[in-house]
């Protein structure tokens, strides 16, 4: 998979709909370059939804409330 350097800004603007989306496998490839986390913390985000595909954005979102979610 290659992820092309526009999509780290479109990360900053916004998707739209038609945005290209990714396996799970292919965003842990790239987990440090897109998200700054390692794999292991976008695995735990995405924990029980291993057969679906994400945009980008949708990742960046579901990361960002994962790393703020309170834990008892």
């Amino acid at each position: 998979m290659t992820l092309k350097n526009h999509e780290k800004s479109l990360l900053n603007a916004g998707q739209e709909a038609s945005d290209p989306r990714y396996t799970l496998e292919e965003l842990k490839e790239h987990a440090e370059s897109l998200f700054s986390v390692k794999e292991e913390v976008l695995a735990g985000a995405f924990f029980g939804t291993q057969d679906k595909q994400f945009t980008v954005a949708e990742a960046h979102t579901k990361i960002e409330q994962f790393m703020k979610a309170k834990v008892d």
